[in-house]
């Protein structure tokens, strides 16, 4: 070799190929490793891609194949079974599950992206690209991990929301319940009407536990889902208050919303002994139930705040029409409203509702809901203020109670012999 020859210097076509073919290898590898990001960054989407580019056919057919099998039974159980959803919605089992195989998936879909990455990562990266190319795959298992864990813990909320505010246990028998049955109404969301009687609590409810207004019996056509709201004048004098087995002594005087605070202040009142989550509440459903001559086997007690928080929270529609409840407005909030704001929601029901429905009573009625939602709902209120408030066991009342859920009354006029107030909530 002589000094100086271009081939020994690498100024020949030999040296000038393979300066190529290393500049070649060095811009490969990054394209390589950015292949590689990006099928591991899809592969929870479509699992088995990285391993189909990597050769290993049947393992990617194999995670092909189950992701096809989930999707589909997915489609068609949501389709076929939705209302058998909302009922799972509402077991504190199920939800437990739920919130555990998200958990599960979290994790599957985090391994998914560190092995897709592995199958498919070029060798001989230098060591600034091996760790851009960890950082991102770390970054890309935090990112796909948050959907999972965010429903995980929808599940663990709706959970605790379920076990907090629902009843627990059996519920007490009908003789104690109720009063002046007339036929065999049923008791359950199974029967062909379900009356729920709603208690409001004033603003001041902390200072005066004792006060309530706004006491309206809801009932409920369990077939179509039509509901009639029944507002009951917090002036209704001469109150047949009602212990569950016989009839308590009360001042003539003294209005419809004071039976609340006779049976929290005495709870010896009530028939049948047990225990039970309130005895005011409970008090006054038996009243409400043996005045009206209707079967009313359940409560909510709602405090004002804690509506108008919740009617804020949950809807930005305006007000509820006067004399309906603020869930007529909630049918124009989306779904995926609601979902952002779920957890504020959660913690002001907590805060605000104090109810005797089972537990066990929540998968039937979560398919009442449903059908609620899409019918007609119709509030009446009695025109009558506290100096010209009829008694409280007024045959108008009970008649305005018998009628069928969702049948309308004409506005403003004279009905039975009571004025009535009628509108519709739809």
């Amino acid at each position: 070799m002589v000094d100086g020859d271009p081939a020994a210097a690498g100024g020949g076509p030999g040296g000038r190929a393979g300066a190529g073919r290393a500049a070649g290898g060095r811009l490969a590898a990054p394209r390589r490793l950015a292949e590689a990001l990006l099928i591991a960054a899809v592969s929870p989407v479509v699992p088995g891609i990285a391993h189909l580019r990597a050769g290993r056919v049947g393992v990617g057919a194999a995670l092909l194949g189950v992701q096809a099998a989930a999707l589909t039974a997915a489609a068609l159980a949501g389709g076929r079974y939705r209302a058998l959803f909302l009922e799972l919605s509402v077991r504190p089992s199920w939800l437990m599950t739920l919130t555990a195989a998200c958990v599960v998936v979290a994790g599957l879909w985090a391994l998914l992206i560190a092995h897709s990455y592995a199958v498919l990562a070029p060798d001989g990266l230098a060591p600034l690209w091996r760790l851009a190319g960890g950082t991102t795959v770390s970054v890309l298992c935090l990112l796909v991990i948050v959907p999972p864990l965010s429903l995980a813990q929808y599940g663990y909320v709706q959970r605790h929301l379920i076990r907090t505010v629902f009843a627990d246990g059996p519920v007490p028998a009908p003789a104690v319940q109720v009063a002046a049955r007339r036929g065999g109404a049923d008791r359950g969301p199974g029967g062909p009407r379900l009356n729920v009687l709603l208690i409001g609590a004033g603003p001041d409810a902390p200072r005066d536990p004792g006060r309530v207004g706004g006491i309206t019996v809801a009932g409920v056509d369990t077939r179509s889902g039509a509901t009639t709201l029944l507002g009951l004048p917090d002036g209704l004098r001469r109150v047949p208050v009602w212990s569950g087995a016989g009839p308590v002594p009360f001042a003539a005087g003294r209005p419809l919303s004071e039976v609340y605070r006779e049976g929290a202040e005495h709870p010896e009142l009530l028939a049948g002994g047990g225990r039970v989550r309130d005895p005011g509440a409970e008090l006054l459903k038996r009243t409400v139930a043996h005045m009206l001559g209707q079967d009313i086997p359940y409560y909510v007690k709602v405090d004002e705040r804690g509506v108008r928080e919740l009617a804020g929270t949950a809807s930005r529609a305006a007000s509820a029409k006067k004399g309906c409840p603020f869930w007529a407005n909630l049918r124009e909030t989306g779904p995926m409203a609601v979902l952002k704001r779920y957890r504020r929601l959660a913690r002001v029901l907590i805060n605000s509702v104090n109810t005797d429905v089972p537990r066990r009573l929540l998968p039937p009625l979560a398919g009442l809901a449903a059908k609620i939602e899409n019918a007609e709902i119709t509030s009446l209120r009695p025109a009558a203020g506290r100096a010209s408030a009829p008694p409280a066991d007024h045959p108008a009342l009970r008649a305005l109670a018998a009628r069928a859920p969702g049948e309308r009354v004409p506005a403003a006029r004279p009905v039975i012999g009571l004025p009535i107030l009628s509108v519709s909530c739809n």
